[in-house]
């Protein structure tokens, strides 16, 4: 076979230009292939960026709605202390059964008082110096300091130096053997030989001073005060003493129940006038409750903790400013529960 040259040229060509198709093919699949791959690499940037705005703009509500949970909670919680705060809920028998015992609110009188001192005597009457009527031999003698005797009975025997016949001392008064003179077997002259003292009824003896004088007068009222008991009484009597600058008024003081000391030092305030007043309320109802004075007042189902404004006050009762109207029950007695028993509400709230 013969090979010319115009047929190797032919092949050549066609060679080539097969080349430069596949070339061109190649360059345009590239190309698209370039394209589709930005394209989606856009798409997947955008994308990420929404799930990012969604994600933000999620959290941001989420935020939003637990911070406004948060707050209608504290508003909910706030607002149910309160309307709880100040109440006791309590029935009428489990306050009575407790030892509650309510007052009612009304006009009454705030006293003046000017407080004295002074001390407890035994009354003059009340003391007895047991002596022999006639001279002798003390024959027996039997009682002893810190005996009680009764009126009548026998405290002493005596032989008569005269007669030689023994008699026997009785008791003038009953009471205490508060003293002893003497003893068997000695001589009984006009001596005292022994000092009776009843302490049933005794007296005060107060000093009024200048200053006191123009407003204490008899029949006044007196409360007999010591560190531990009270007392009512009045001025029996009122005597001036000599070179002394004060005055002595003198107060009965029961002593049946054997409990006042002659020669106790005791506090006595005397009424020396009365004020009247449109509201009071007993001194025993108020109670303090975070430095302010307050009082619990009835209401529906239990009691209500009450602030007070107070006017003048003699120590029993004190004057009503505000607070309180004129009818309205309080707890008066064993209040200091109801303050202990919100006290432990409180308590348990703060928990």
């Amino acid at each position: 076979m013969t090979i010319t040259s115009t047929t190797i040229g032919t092949t050549m060509y066609s060679n080539t230009c097969n080349k430069i198709k596949f070339l061109g093919l190649l360059l345009l699949v590239t190309s698209l292939g370039g394209t589709m791959l930005s394209k989606n690499a856009l798409a997947s940037d955008e994308h990420g960026k929404a799930e990012a705005h969604m994600d933000k703009g999620s959290a941001h509500g989420k935020d939003k709605h637990e911070a406004g949970h948060e707050t209608e909670h504290e508003d909910e919680h706030e607002t149910g202390h309160h309307e709880e705060e100040g109440h006791i809920e309590i029935s009428i028998d489990d306050a009575a059964n407790a030892g509650i015992i309510n007052a009612s609110a009304s006009a009454g009188h705030i006293k003046n008082i000017t407080t004295v001192y002074g001390r407890v005597v035994v009354k003059p009457d009340s003391i007895s110096q047991v002596r022999a009527r006639f001279p002798g031999l003390i024959t027996k003698l039997d009682v002893n300091v810190g005996d009680v005797v009764k009126a009548g009975d026998t405290v002493v025997q005596v032989e008569s130096s005269d007669s030689l016949r023994r008699y026997d001392i009785t008791a003038p008064i009953s009471g205490l053997i508060s003293a002893r003179y003497a003893n068997a077997g000695e001589l009984a002259n006009q001596q005292q030989l022994l000092t009776i003292e009843n302490y049933e009824q005794l007296w005060v003896e107060y000093n009024i001073f200048p200053s006191q004088q123009q407003v204490i007068e008899k029949k006044q009222q007196v409360t007999v005060s010591s560190a531990s008991m009270t007392a009512q009484s009045s001025i029996m009597h009122l005597m001036a003493n000599k070179n002394q600058p004060f005055m002595t008024a003198v107060v009965a003081l029961d002593n049946s129940a054997g409990k006042w000391i002659p020669g106790q030092m005791l506090t006595g305030e005397v009424v020396t006038a009365h004020r009247s007043v449109a509201l009071v309320i007993d001194n025993r109802a108020l109670q303090e409750i975070e430095g302010k004075t307050v009082i619990f007042v009835t209401n529906q189902g239990g009691y209500e903790t009450r602030e007070l404004q107070l006017g003048d006050t003699d120590g029993q009762f004190s004057q009503v400013l505000s607070g309180l109207n004129a009818g309205e029950q309080y707890a008066l007695i064993n209040s200091y529960l109801l303050k202990a028993d919100l006290g432990k509400a409180g308590a348990s709230h703060a928990h």
